[in-house]
């Protein structure tokens, strides 16, 4: 019996002819029309024959109108519409959208209702929506806290929201991410999902560490561990100035997973920027993850250069506690002194005194 795992692979090989002759051979209408879509999606995005294009978007929206019930026929509707919205065809994305929503009128269990908004919500992120998307999971939510039965038959419904919650962050760059993962950590730890939870809370710090090159493959990659592929994915990506605060980035990772090699990446990253050009807000983000990184000497040179006398004044003071925490107290003392805004000295210089008299069991 063929799989879809079978068709995935096939298509991941741009056997797309082969993978169509195989879709027929899935019991699961559903899986059907994933995998049409995601053949489609696969030929638009890798240059495969694009005039097969209408034909298979055609056989998934006959399989999706033959469908009797109703939470199966929205989810089938959502899936071709982030196909569609995918490829461009966003006219058509959002009528097959309009569609999936109708549909959930007619489902009368609360729960199914829930977990299927929830699905149409996923969609919506993978169609470059995430803020309808968020807004669709709010719904979806209430819509299962709400229904008149026991709690505890609303657990399952709960847990698969924050399970596509998860799986919508992992599709969006850091910034949109972000929201999906805490979202989705706060059903799992209330839930005492205790695995989950530890899964998702890692991702979350993995996205504020890797925000401003956090594309998917390259967290995907941290995650798994495989720090130079991301860093070669980041080259690819990337150039100038955003692929310095990128490499960075992935070396304040390492640091923080405890991989030493992080100290050769911010060398690197420096060799590989050349005739580099920072705005301001370069400069205030660089001066923070050096300082971070321990590289202080690098961190004070564009500390110095921050213009914005409260931020500079916060970058410097960052800097002389981090000096206090190695017992460099006349340095990390000179670089308070340094400090323009009078009420950050005043505060920077309390701070390393109590990390003096602390060091020294006063």
């Amino acid at each position: 019996m063929t799989t879809r795992e079978e068709i995935e692979l096939l298509v991941e090989r741009r056997y797309y002819e082969e993978a169509l002759s195989k879709v027929h051979k899935l019991k699961d209408p559903l899986d059907q029309i994933e995998v049409l879509t995601d053949i489609a999606v696969a030929i638009y995005q890798h240059g495969g024959p694009q005039e097969w294009i209408p034909s298979i978007i055609e056989d998934a929206m006959y399989i999706a109108k033959k469908l009797k019930d109703p939470a199966n026929k929205a989810v089938a509707y959502s899936t071709i519409a982030s196909s569609l919205a995918i490829m461009e065809y966003e006219e058509d994305a959002m009528d097959f959208f309009n569609r999936a929503i109708d549909e959930t009128d007619s489902i009368k269990s609360p729960i199914e209702k829930g977990v299927v908004l929830s699905e149409l919500a996923y969609h919506l992120a993978l169609a470059g929506r995430p803020d309808t998307a968020l807004e669709l999971f709010n719904i979806a939510f209430d819509t299962i806290i709400g229904a008149e039965i026991g709690y505890n038959l609303k657990v399952d419904g709960i847990i698969r929201i924050g399970e596509l919650l998860e799986k919508a962050g992992d599709t969006l760059p850091s910034n949109k991410a972000l929201d999906f993962y805490r979202m989705a950590f706060d059903i799992f730890d209330k839930l005492h999902v205790n695995q989950r939870a530890a899964i998702v809370e890692k991702k979350i710090e993995l996205s504020e560490t890797i925000y401003d090159v956090g594309l998917p493959p390259i967290r995907r990659a941290l995650l798994e561990g495989r720090n130079h592929y991301a860093l070669a994915l980041i080259e690819k990506k990337y150039a100038g100035v955003v692929r310095l605060i990128g490499e960075l980035e992935v070396a304040l990772w390492m640091k923080r997973v405890n991989n030493i090699e992080y100290l050769d990446i911010v060398d690197k990253a420096f060799e590989h920027c050349e005739n580099p050009h920072f705005t301001e807000a370069n400069v205030q983000k660089i001066a923070r993850l050096l300082t971070e990184l321990g590289s202080l000497k690098r961190a004070l040179e564009f500390a110095r250069e921050i213009k914005d006398i409260r931020k500079r004044s916060d970058a410097l003071r960052a800097i002389a506690l981090e000096l206090a925490k190695r017992k460099e107290f006349e340095e990390a003392r000179e670089i308070v002194r340094s400090i323009p805004d009078p009420r950050i000295k005043t505060e920077a210089l309390t701070e390393i005194i109590a990390i003096e008299e602390a060091s020294e069991g006063i």
